[in-house]
């Protein structure tokens, strides 16, 4: 008799979460890009064309990134978890010196520095899952991919939250705030799922 795999429902429940983030930061923050006439475009005229490996790269890791932690995909078609995990790392070295490259140019002087870190941070993360998985070193491959992911989550944590009208009246200020704190909370909330089992050990008896 095959037994019953319990439905991963937590990672369920997470990944349709960060999908009805997607939908609301196209919707709330990016839709200006098919208006010729926006106001934001004032602001980013000086690297229109940046925008456009940008905003690919950062789309695909954000699509390629869920695509990995698909248990189903890497145990049934292995070649096409290897191709897009390739497209993911392809994308990492794409949209973080692209989006550094923009910061320097559009961005307020003291945005620039978290912008350095997390796009120099995810590069990191992302080389080291893929030295990792070079090596057949498989679950040190997904921690690091995970902790890569999380860093690409922070693009939409941040946007979501200015959303919120008690943060966004206060500009600029709220900005950096949530963009550090949303960087600090992600770095430690990935650690802690992590090592979850050495911080709250299984109560069930060594036999």
């Amino acid at each position: 008799m095959t037994a019953i795999r319990p439905i991963p429902w937590p990672k369920y429940v997470l990944f349709a979460s960060f999908g009805l983030m997607t939908l609301f930061v196209l919707w709330n923050n990016e839709r200006f890009l098919l208006d010729p006439q926006a106001a934001e475009w004032a602001r980013l005229l000086p690297v229109q064309w940046h925008l456009i490996p940008h905003g690919l790269g950062g789309t695909l890791a954000l699509a390629l990134g869920a695509l990995q932690f698909s248990t189903r995909v890497r145990r049934r078609h292995p070649r096409l978890h290897r191709f897009s995990g390739k497209l993911y790392i392809a994308s990492a070295f794409v949209a973080g010196p692209v989006a550094i490259w923009i910061a320097f140019i559009t961005s307020p002087w003291f945005l620039i520095p978290f912008t350095v870190i997390q796009a120099g941070t995810w590069m990191l993360f992302t080389f080291a899952a893929y030295s990792c998985i070079r090596r057949g070193d498989v679950n040190a491959h997904r921690r690091w991919m995970m902790r890569s992911y999380a860093l690409v989550l922070i693009f939409l944590e941040g946007r979501v939250l200015m959303a919120i009208p008690a943060l966004a009246r206060h500009g600029m200020e709220a900005v950096v705030l949530v963009n550090w704190a949303c960087l600090a909370v992600t770095l430690v909330a990935v650690e802690c799922i992590l090592h979850w089992r050495e911080i709250v050990p299984s109560s069930q008896p060594n036999k």
